[in-house]
């Protein structure tokens, strides 16, 4: 039987991979005559998308989809999910986040090959046991009404489990053998009602992120150090609360994890000299950006920063690995640019004050990187439309490249976002493409950092924390010594310096709304930070 949806059909001509539905186009269709049950005859899919949509239930038949390894659905209105879900078990990424569940099947923790889990945003008030998840990398439950986390949630077997994510629960305690977790590297039980933080968290090997902020601690020094961004010292804190409980008990720590190693001679790593980061405060002259009401709508949220005294000319790769290293950000901690998106800006180039604004497409105009001729946006996104419509039906799948697949980001905006310069000329185009005029170049000294996002302003700050201290450690930010090669260099290990400088962000009436770095911003015990201002 003919399928009545033309993208299912489309779909099982070409012989595709990939399906994605989503859109009020796609929900009138469901409102009507439900969802295109066709779809699930298309048993060679590997990722389903349907997202944004009133779809209310799944049909038991999603279970035909056996080589399903993505299975996408968020933002629509599921009331549940039924049992047959266990059958996908090639499954490695299953999204359910930003719907009405109440409780997930136990067939969903038999999906062995799950990699991520995100059921965030629903209104689930228990979860089955995860054990059987032994390759699971990520759990995301937050904005939930769960009082408890499962009992198995530390279970040895859970091999890989490096990111549990349960902000904005109802949770009254946090498992004390979280520990025994080998990949933990990112705890969030914020704004939850959490009393006490086990002092054996401390004893986690891989622990970088701890967040327990908005909870009411009796501990109103641990809370404190949770409100600086400090995870290293509230571990330390921990590790030394930990020791005095087992003291008082009369239990010897010695086997416990050590946090300071020592060398030679007894003396401690701390001793060796420190990568610095030197951020310059904000001056009357300093650069600012102005948020107008128009972006408020569509990409909200905005952060820059100047790095000074850049040195991409002291080897022969170094410029080349700072581009990957954007790239590589905005695949990880980015989302694949679905939560934020980097641009970086010659400050020679540019003409301040700037402005983040949204424009219609028609009258926004640019000139793309790597191009000479200026064109509207409209015209910009309808020819990368049509490319990307003409890749498909070469490669018979969705799954594009490069900027063709960030334009769904764009789909149903009335206004497209911009940063626009003194002379209004529009010099980045989030999250497409940055603009030809203010290009860096391995002779670039100084740059301007842009990070915009449509989620939220801290993903923004955990991008830019995470970019500058990677070019910290790249070396970007001091010269080779004259008539020095390269392994001599390394030999010496000789302490990196990047120099930060203060921009602000204002609001439509001109009062300052953000600045970055602030002081609670590149927080790390991997480098020291020395601020021009204290």
């Amino acid at each position: 039987m003919a399928s009545s949806w033309t993208e299912v059909a489309v779909a099982k001509k070409e012989d595709r991979r990939e399906l994605v539905l989503h859109g009020t186009d796609i929900s009138k269709r469901i409102d009507e005559k439900g969802l295109d049950t066709s779809i699930f005859n298309l048993v060679h899919l590997n990722f389903l998308e349907i997202t944004k949509t009133t779809l209310k239930t799944v049909p038991t038949d999603v279970e035909k989809l056996v080589n399903l390894t993505s299975l996408v659905l968020h933002t629509n209105a599921l009331e549940e999910v039924p049992s047959a879900m266990g059958a996908l078990k090639k499954l490695k990424l299953l999204d359910l986040s930003g719907n009405k569940l109440q409780s997930l099947p136990d067939e969903v923790c038999t999906l062995r090959e799950l990699q991520t889990l995100n059921v965030r945003c629903n209104s689930l008030t228990s979860l089955p046991n995860v054990k059987g998840l032994v390759l699971l990398h990520i759990l995301d439950v937050s904005n939930n009404q769960l009082d408890l986390l499962p009992d198995d949630i530390s279970s040895t077997e859970l091999q890989h489990l490096s990111q549990i994510l349960a902000k904005a629960n109802h949770l009254q305690e946090i498992p004390s053998d979280f520990h025994e977790l080998p990949a933990l590297k990112t705890l969030d039980v914020s704004d939850n009602r959490l009393q006490e933080i086990p002092a054996e968290m401390s004893l986690c090997a891989k622990l970088k992120e701890l967040n327990f902020k908005e909870n009411k601690l009796k501990d109103r020094r641990l809370m404190k150090l949770m409100e600086q961004c400090h995870t290293r010292s509230v571990i330390d804190y921990l590790e030394k609360q930990y020791k005095k409980e087992n003291e008082k008990r009369g239990v010897s720590t010695k086997g416990a994890k050590s946090k300071k190693k020592k060398g030679k001679g007894s003396k401690e790593v701390d001793e060796v000299a420190k990568n610095l980061m030197e951020v310059l405060h904000f001056t009357k002259t300093g650069a600012t950006v102005t948020i107008t009401e128009n972006v408020l709508e569509v990409r909200p949220h905005i952060l820059c920063c100047i790095v000074r005294d850049l040195h991409f000319e002291k080897s022969l790769n170094i410029f080349k690995r700072f581009i990957s290293l954007q790239t590589k950000l905005h695949e990880d901690i980015g989302q694949k640019r679905q939560a934020a998106t980097i641009a970086t800006h010659d400050l020679a180039s540019l003409k301040f004050p700037l402005t983040y604004d949204a424009r219609p497409p028609l009258r926004m105009k640019l000139v793309p990187l790597m191009k000479v001729k200026e064109v509207t946006a409209d015209s910009l996104v309808t020819k990368l439309r049509q490319e990307a419509e003409e890749q498909r039906k070469e490669k018979k799948r969705n799954q594009l490249s490069g900027i063709h697949k960030y334009l769904d980001l764009l789909k149903d905006k009335p206004l497209y976002p911009c940063l626009v310069d003194g002379e209004d000329t529009v010099i980045s185009f989030p999250p497409i493409t940055n603009c030809e005029k203010t290009k860096i170049s391995k002779s670039t000294k100084d740059i301007l950092i842009e990070v915009t996002s449509s989620i939220s302003l801290d993903i923004c700050k955990k991008v830019l924390d995470q970019l500058l201290q990677l070019m910290l450690e790249m070396g970007l930010g001091t010269a080779k010594p004259e008539g020095q090669d390269e392994a001599s260099a390394d030999e010496q290990k000789v302490p990196e310096k990047l120099i930060v400088e203060q921009v602000k962000i204002l609001n439509a009436e001109g009062n300052m709304k953000d600045v970055y770095p602030s002081r609670t911003d590149l927080q790390s015990d991997s480098y020291e930070i020395n601020r021009d201002y204290e």
